[in-house]
């Protein structure tokens, strides 16, 4: 309240004080005088000063009510704004929270083929070696390469390549991988699949089938003997056990196995059976 309004009510409460008294003042001298008209003029005095007093008290009290009024109709305006603070808060925490999801997976998604890139394949790896040697389960590794890649880019373009990179990475997804395999982008050209409690026969079927899926694709490759894209596949599965075996172990067995592969005439499969066998060390 200002310093005017604080003077007005003042006033205003002194005035209606000393009206009041007035009238209780002309009441009792009515009540005391014997004379009949002056009594009366005395207590109709009285009762109008008793009525004024009542009007100034009103008019006080509507005015000590009034900023009681603007401070409510504040605090509901207050309060509005706190809710509406509120949710701009929960939307930009949820936007936010979106936002960091999305960074997530940008970081651990290969952006051309949307399969998983190597560091995620990594982290899931050392998950699923741990998880398996907890378990005493196997896993295996298929790691393949698309046959004569870097000729193919030569003859068609690198915008072809990128579009051989989708259709294979897209084959190998719909070749009924289970929902616990881990599909990356390994290399340039390497795609890896990570097979949690697999062993090798069961590596090798699925391997097939990934082969059997690109040969059905049947792009057109100039440079390849069968006129078409080709891969080729190494295989690695362990059943790991603690403080004896690690990830990269198994992961550079598929690697090699894959080099055998390549080394056999491309189009093919190897595993890590055929790496010892070769004499090669694993």
């Amino acid at each position: 309240m200002s310093l005017s309004q604080k003077l007005h009510t003042r006033l205003t409460l002194a005035t209606a004080t000393v009206v009041l008294i007035t009238a209780v003042v002309l009441t009792a001298e009515a009540v005391s005088t014997s004379a009949g008209t002056a009594s009366q003029g005395l207590i109709v005095t009285a009762v109008i000063l008793v009525l004024v007093a009542a009007a100034l008290s009103w008019g006080l009290l509507r005015a000590l009510l009034r900023p009681l009024s603007e401070l409510e109709a504040s605090l509901v305006s207050l309060q509005q704004q706190r809710v509406q603070l509120v949710e701009e808060r929960d939307d930009a925490r949820q936007h936010l929270e979106e936002m960091e999801k999305t960074l997530s997976r940008v970081g651990l998604e290969d952006a051309l083929t949307g399969l998983a890139n190597r560091r995620q394949f990594e982290r899931g790896l050392q998950e699923e070696f741990n998880r398996a040697a907890r378990t005493n389960l196997s896993l295996a590794i298929i790691m393949i390469d698309i046959d004569r890649f870097d000729q193919y880019n030569e003859l068609y373009g690198r915008m072809a390549g990128d579009k051989v990179l989708r259709r294979v990475g897209s084959a190998i997804r719909d070749t009924n991988v289970r929902p616990e395999d881990l599909l990356s982008r390994f290399g340039t050209q390497e795609i890896a699949v990570l097979l949690p409690g697999s062993k090798l026969e069961g590596a090798l079927i699925v391997a097939e089938r990934i082969r059997k899926s690109i040969e059905l694709l049947d792009i057109p490759h100039s440079a390849s003997p069968t006129g078409r894209v080709t891969i080729s596949i190494g295989i690695s599965s362990v059943t790991p056990q603690r403080q004896v075996d690690e990830p990269d172990t198994v992961l550079r067995e598929s690697e090699q196995a894959l080099e055998l592969a390549r080394a056999g005439g491309r189009d093919c499969i190897r595993t890590v059976e055929d790496l010892r066998k070769s004499g090669a060390q694993p």
